[in-house]
């Protein structure tokens, strides 16, 4: 497969996604929190880049105040509750980690045709 760690990154995104969307978060929930950053540490691992760790970074750091007990309140906006702000806010950074994913893919294909003009990129 090729880019398999781009693979293991979307995989890992997705299932911070799913998470994110099935736990409201609001209160402290230590458990949650631990697997949300054990999922997004994963997509990072498997990607070097800095523009990736950044976006985790910022992700880490929204989950931590949304998983929180009180934390998660100075998020509010007007009739937005800061739970429903900060899990829009993961998803809006986890869509940019997806994006930058594929930008990282599609300078990886270019560089490969470049290389060697005669090779398909992914073809076997």
């Amino acid at each position: 497969m090729p880019y398999a760690e781009l693979y293991i990154a979307r995989k890992q995104c997705q299932a911070a996604r799913d998470l994110v969307i099935m736990c409201k978060g609001g209160w402290q929930d230590q458990e949650t929190l631990k697997r949300l950053q054990e999922i997004i540490e994963a997509a990072a691992a498997a990607v070097d880049d800095r523009d990736c760790r950044a976006l985790i970074a910022a992700i880490a750091d929204y989950a931590f105040d949304l998983f929180s007990e009180t934390a998660h309140q100075k998020w509010a906006r007007g009739s937005t509750s800061g739970t429903d702000f900060l899990r829009l806010q993961i998803l809006h950074e986890l869509d940019a980690f997806k994006r930058r994913l594929s930008e990282i893919e599609k300078l990886r294909t270019s560089a490969a045709s470049e290389d060697d003009p005669d090779v398909i990129p992914g073809g076997a």
